[in-house]
């Protein structure tokens, strides 16, 4: 089969525009700079909420199939295979799944040009990822390196794990150091956990040093790349939790096999999947934070204020997996079996529930209706 990321960098705008022509979709009120929108042609839909993203050539229903990449789409409107969808992009752009390119459409200097160009691209993806300005570590200096807090501790965190971290502590304002560093190992921002009670309600936050603010984009980093980045690149895989602490709870499970990383949020950037991706990921599962519990709401009024919010995270947890879905098999960890409490990680019952989730966790397909448990 034709590589599907060699087409998508193919093909061009017009292309597509063309293509959606033919299906009967023109763009909607004004174009863009980086959105088009037309009717809902992905399911036969009268309204005009299906928005074409200029820069990533993919698509999102607003009224019901979600976010699509283009064979996705293609596969909506033709009601086609995944393979069928290939090879009709593939046709657009004059290109036979048999033969190559279409001498029609292309030349053949163009086409290695664009072989080039796509190799290249692949190639140096890690090199071109944006990358988060360094700190000088010495500012790590003005907190204690040899004290650490004992509820860590207690909760299965060990001291050589929060060594290896870099955890410091700052005894004037009984802050907990977390310094973030990137997949090089450089120092790009300081967080703290505060154990201060005016904090309950903001524990994680930016340090601040004599009015300096140590913030940085947690859009552009993930927490223990540079610790786990063997253990990733050895297994093709990485699970993707929410915090700070599972990273290092995974670091005390399975030492340097771990494939651990956190996104510090309850979110997944472009620049957090590409720089994955870059780095040869083949499995991607995610381990966010027990917000709901699943089995609460199997008799729940489904118009209750509730069960809406629990619809929004379950959505929610839907649209981080397709962020992966075109390019690698993905799976999230739910909580069916009652092993965690509300608000736990998949981490904080021990190794054994993790172990537990982890031969329970679902598949997540581009289509909902693919789904299956392994």
């Amino acid at each position: 089969m034709i590589d599907k990321d060699y087409l998508l960098e193919l093909i061009t705008e017009e292309q597509i525009l063309r293509m959606l022509e033919r299906f009967g979709a023109v763009p909607f009120g004004a174009i863009k700079d980086k959105e088009i929108w037309f009717q809902t042609i992905c399911h036969s839909g009268n309204s005009h909420k299906l928005c074409y993203f200029r820069e990533s050539k993919s698509f999102y229903c607003y009224t019901n199939c979600g976010q699509m990449s283009l064979f996705n789409f293609a596969m909506k409107v033709k009601n086609c295979t995944f393979p069928e969808a290939i090879t009709f992009v593939a046709n657009e752009i004059g290109i036979s799944n048999r033969y190559g390119f279409n001498t029609m459409y292309i030349s053949s200097n163009q086409e290695l040009m664009k072989i080039d160009r796509y190799i290249q691209i692949r190639r140096h993806a890690k090199k071109e990822i944006k990358q988060l300005p360094k700190i000088e570590t010495n500012i790590l200096n003005y907190f204690e390196d040899d004290v650490f807090y004992t509820g860590w501790i207690n909760e299965g965190i060990s001291i050589k794990t929060m060594k290896e971290f870099g955890i410091h502590w700052y005894e004037l304002q009984k802050h907990i150091i977390i310094p973030h560093t990137n997949v090089n190992g450089e120092l790009v921002g300081i967080r703290r956990r505060s154990l201060q009670e005016k904090d309950a309600k903001n524990k994680y936050m930016p340090e601040i040093i004599q009015g300096v603010t140590y913030a940085h984009s947690l859009n552009l980093n993930l927490y223990g790349l540079d610790i786990h980045l063997n253990g990733i690149k050895k297994s093709k895989k990485v699970l993707i939790v929410e915090s700070e602490k599972s990273v290092m709870l995974a670091q005390d499970y399975y030492g340097e096999d771990t494939f651990v990383v956190a996104t510090c949020g309850f979110n997944i950037s472009n620049w957090q999947r590409d720089m994955l991706l870059s780095l040869g990921v083949e499995e991607v599962i995610l381990g966010y934070d027990k917000d709901f519990d699943v089995l609460e709401f199997e008799d729940y009024d489904p118009d209750s204020e509730e069960y809406k919010k629990y619809e929004r995270f379950v959505n929610r947890i839907y649209s981080l997996a397709h962020k992966f879905t075109s390019y690698c098999r993905t799976y999230v960890l739910w909580d069916n079996l009652g092993l965690l409490q509300k608000k736990d990680s998949p981490f904080d019952r021990g190794k054994e529930v993790l172990e537990t989730l982890m031969k329970n966790k679902i598949e997540i397909n581009t289509e909902r209706e693919e789904e299956n448990t392994y």
